[in-house]
């Protein structure tokens, strides 16, 4: 056997051990393994740093890892990691900075995914095999919160707190995916009509491009204080992911959701993106999917879906518009 094979078989073989792949199929594993590579720490070396941004999962093939957090006292470890077990997984799903450091205990050998192309790019040349991959994971990390709500009460101090940094989006403070997916279809099963939004600048990219992530981090928490500024009471605010938002409007018909949808537009072109940007862009105009259960769709997945379809179409008609229930798309007046 080949080193290659050899090494490709070996990583195959530990991630199907990990809980974490567990439910994911040798294809989805193998896709896995072939954008993953290994790395190699001595005992006190840096992983990655508290603040860093690297969108990254790890998998420890051989010795041990220590998450330390600074305050005031210094540096306080608050999670070990051993060989077998992942870590990092959330920072694969949010492109906050990293709220603590992970540093090598002993000498390591780790699994990095994905370790050399960004995950965004993998995000658009396999968009659906990591749809599927990236289902099951936030399948399996919302397992792991009903196990601990099945083990202690709802209403520790410290579960309370474990599930926001779970469920939010530490860059926006919206909640994020996970909650999503978790929360919708129990909402969907409420007597009551409820619409969903799907919200995403018509050209981002362009901020990354031209002034760097710094910069594009601070555009998307703005994009998060319009958003928020628009929902009401019972609302829901969501960042499902790198430019992409949600609103979940329990209880909203679909005329009312267009009215927050156009709101939402509204404010979003509004927001002065030149103090962030030294000038290079001043606006950032958006399109606005709009979809009411159960007449877009019966289930959550397909209404994420045909939402997720009506935002780019307004996009792809010209942007800054919202494409709604039975109603055309709009372009902004002017």
């Amino acid at each position: 056997m080949s080193k290659v094979v050899a090494q490709r078989t070996g990583k195959l073989t530990l991630l199907s051990k990990a809980g974490l792949f567990s439910q994911l199929q040798e294809a989805e594993l193998r896709t896995i393994a072939r954008y993953s590579g290994y790395r190699s720490y001595i005992p006190g070396e840096v992983i990655f740093l508290e603040g860093s941004h690297r969108e990254e999962l790890y998998l420890i093939r051989d010795g041990s890892v220590a998450i330390r957090r600074q305050s005031e006292a210094g540096g306080e470890d608050i999670a070990r990691f051993v060989a077998g077990e992942v870590f990092g997984e959330m920072d694969l799903l949010d492109s906050a900075p990293r709220s603590a450091s992970a540093i090598a205990e002993q000498r390591s050998t780790i699994l990095v995914f994905p370790d050399e192309i960004p995950f965004q790019e993998l995000l658009e040349r396999h968009p659906h095999v990591f749809a599927q991959i990236l289902r099951k994971l936030l399948g399996e990390i919302a397992g792991r919160i009903r196990v601990i709500d099945r083990l202690v009460s709802e209403k520790a101090p410290w579960v309370e707190d474990l599930k926001r940094q779970l469920l939010r989006d530490k860059l926006s403070g919206l909640f994020n995916r996970a909650y999503l997916e978790e929360e919708l279809p129990r909402i969907l099963r409420e007597d009551r009509p409820t619409s969903l939004l799907v919200v995403k600048p018509d050209n981002f990219k362009i901020i990354n491009d031209t002034c760097g992530h710094e910069a594009g981090d601070k555009t998307l928490v703005l994009i998060a204080d319009a958003l928020k500024s628009c929902l009401g009471e019972g609302d829901l605010g969501v960042r499902y992911r790198g430019d992409e938002y949600c609103a979940i409007l329990p209880g909203r018909s679909a005329g009312e959701a267009r009215r927050v949808a156009e709101s939402i537009r509204e404010a979003v072109s509004r927001v002065d993106i030149a103090r962030v940007t030294s000038g290079a862009v001043a606006a950032l105009p958006a399109s606005v999917g709009a979809c009411t259960h159960p007449e877009s769709a019966q289930d959550a997945k397909a209404l994420v879906s045909v939402c997720f379809e009506r935002m780019w179409k307004a996009r792809g008609d010209g942007g800054n518009r919202v494409l709604g229930e039975s109603a055309p798309a709009r372009a902004a007046d002017g």
